[in-house]
């Protein structure tokens, strides 16, 4: 009976030291007074089942009075329960190491009457600071996917760019406008026959062929 944990100062001989053949083992008045000094029962009865795996005595009025209904050491994280009643670090890395993750250690070790002491508090804090570097550099990566992914805009030509047979159909027709109205500058027919010019050539340079056919 080597393995020890806080209710092991509440067997029946510390409680009665002044009686010579009170028991080592725990009773009703051990219940009670681990409850007077503030443990919760689920606290109680995981300490009181880990003693009962190494060889300590329960007493029947105990379990059947006391311990009867209330959860213990195969309830959540009950079974990481520690020394001193509550999730120490070792206990908090033993739970890690079966997979629970830091919210379900906590919670579930609140819901059985525990509280993390200061350095699984702290394990706690960095485990939760990694989660959320884990999430952003997540996010990121799935940002930069998807933007990887996004269809590319398809790039038009404007009108300056449509080619034909004779090239850049509108470059063209300035062109032949301006050669038109400098060789008939001066006559009444000039603006016919640069207007003539600018059509054949547009016509022409488009791919439409001849304004004459």
């Amino acid at each position: 009976m080597t393995y020890t944990n806080f209710m092991t100062n509440f067997t029946g001989a510390k409680l009665f030291a002044d009686r010579p053949f009170a028991s080592k083992n725990f009773g009703k008045a051990s219940w009670d007074a681990a409850i007077d000094q503030g443990y919760k029962p689920s606290q109680i009865k995981t300490a009181l089942q880990q003693l009962g795996q190494h060889g300590y005595g329960i007493g029947s009025g105990l379990q059947t009075d006391r311990m009867q209904g209330v959860k213990g050491i195969a309830h959540g994280m009950s079974r990481f329960q520690g020394p001193h009643g509550n999730m120490g670090l070792n206990s908090y890395m033993q739970a890690k190491m079966a997979n629970y993750t830091p919210d379900q250690i906590k919670q579930g070790a609140e819901s059985q009457g525990m509280f993390l002491p200061i350095r699984a508090s702290q394990q706690y804090s960095m485990d939760k600071n990694a989660e959320f570097e884990r999430d952003q550099m997540l996010n990121y990566m799935q940002s930069l996917t998807a933007m990887a992914n996004k269809p590319q805009p398809q790039v038009g030509r404007s009108s300056s760019y449509v080619v034909g047979t004779g090239g850049a159909a509108e470059l063209q027709a300035n062109q032949q406008y301006k050669k038109a109205k400098e060789k008939y500058k001066g006559s009444k027919k000039w603006s016919r026959e640069a207007f003539n010019a600018v059509n054949a050539s547009a016509a022409t340079g488009a791919g439409g062929g001849s304004v004459n056919t």
